[in-house]
């Protein structure tokens, strides 16, 4: 077991399990991931079948219990994020394939291996806002929503300096997760990945301008020139230096 302690919580791994586990809960979230392996998992009085792929969520105090259901020895993958991270909300257990928070499960065990602080946080963070019941957004589906442009519109005229998600909830007077929530809501991004894609936008133009990679790197906020080309090649699909050979040569339409 890793802590994890910008949410509260722990990333835990488990291997080659065949034991029962009685009925508990716990006063944290866990979300998991079936890696091998079936169970019979009783979640609040319902019977569900786990397997390979499988997300697996419980909110504090969720009654859950589970036997071995198949010849394949269980493992699974889970991290667990203390209550107050999350300010009570109400995930639901999958009960088909969700691909957003599949691949949002897997953004964050990355972070965790890498020790971004500032990304552990916002991942697991949209991590949970992918499996959020929604409760809260059905009394008021704007909630925050001004919070939302008031942010998005401090990264475009900061593109250059560092960010934190803790910091811009505090600014806003609002959770770290109703910040998500809300940003995720107004555009379909968190604030820092945004922030990454503008930063890359503005890197295009900087490039087709002449500037070098370097200078570019230093100029929209990336630590270094590496860190530049690992985020541009990911968006863009070619490294800063190709693009600005590609524009000199009048090969880019912008």
């Amino acid at each position: 077991m890793t802590p994890i302690p910008q949410i509260g919580g722990e990333r835990r791994a488990y291997r080659g399990l065949v034991q029962p586990f009685a009925a508990h809960s716990h006063r944290h979230y866990v979300i998991g991931r079936v890696e091998e392996g079936e169970r019979d998992l009783d979640l609040n009085g319902e019977r569900v079948r786990i397997a390979p792929g499988d997300l697996i969520v419980f909110n504090p105090g969720d009654v859950h219990g589970c036997h071995h259901a198949s010849d394949e020895l269980f493992a699974y993958d889970s991290v667990t994020i203390a209550a107050e991270t999350l300010d009570g909300a109400c995930l639901r257990f999958p009960r088909e394939e969700n691909r957003e928070a599949l691949r949002a499960f897997d953004d964050l065990l990355r972070s965790i291996e890498n020790g971004d602080s500032a990304e552990i946080l916002e991942r697991a963070l949209f991590l949970a806002s992918c499996l959020d019941a929604g409760e809260a957004y059905a009394a008021s589906p704007t909630a925050h929503e001004e919070s939302a442009l008031r942010v998005f519109a401090h990264l475009c005229g900061h593109l250059a300096e560092p960010h934190a998600i803790a910091e811009l909830a505090v600014i806003e007077g609002i959770s770290e997760y109703a910040l998500i929530r809300a940003y995720r809501k107004r555009f379909s991004i968190t604030p820092l990945q945004h922030l990454m894609s503008l930063r890359v936008e503005c890197a295009c133009e900087l490039l087709s301008e002449g500037t070098t990679p370097a200078d570019v790197a230093a100029e929209t906020g990336f630590a270094d020139q590496a860190h530049l080309t690992r985020v541009f090649k990911q968006r863009i699909g070619t490294t800063p230096a190709a693009y600005r050979r590609m524009a000199a040569k009048g090969g880019i339409q912008e």
